[in-house]
């Protein structure tokens, strides 16, 4: 039979590590970690255009800036999704609500809906979908809100 005898760890294998730590701190390859580091983080931010739901008509034209914030599904059938932009919304709601009308989903607005900043429309495969500018208070980028239940 064997007998296993546990030692404490000898001083010279915690010395070699300390060193090689402090080796590694006083290399630049640690700065180079760092700023890899950032560079991957800062390049999760995801534009729109690269990656918009299938659910999102194909027929609108997003922003260059355009940022997704959020995109759920809530069940079977409810979407949500957002995107910050610093484009004029007005003229990007108008030119939505012309593309989508062009192209076969009906917009059903109301009078006082356009004062909202909102567009309600439906299509292939959309029960009923809305854009929605939503309020913001700092003013440099804009929220623009899309929700819809799909068939």
């Amino acid at each position: 039979m064997s007998t296993l005898t546990l030692h404490p760890p000898r001083a010279s294998l915690a010395l070699t590590c300390h060193a090689i730590i402090e080796t590694f701190r006083r290399l630049p390859i640690r700065d180079l970690i760092l700023a890899a580091a950032i560079v991957l983080a800062a390049s999760v931010v995801v534009h729109a255009d690269e990656n918009l739901p299938d659910w999102i008509p194909d027929v609108l034209t997003f922003p260059d800036d355009a940022e997704v914030v959020t995109d759920r599904a809530v069940g079977s059938s409810i979407r949500l999704f957002s995107i910050s932009t610093e484009a004029d919304v007005d003229t990007l709601l108008a030119d939505w609500e012309e593309e989508l009308t062009e192209n076969g989903y009906p917009v059903t607005q109301e009078a006082g809906e356009l004062l909202d900043r909102s567009i309600e429309f439906t299509g292939p495969d959309i029960v009923n979908a809305k854009i929605i500018v939503a309020p913001t208070t700092d003013g440099s980028r804009s929220l623009i809100e899309f929700d819809a239940t799909l068939n």
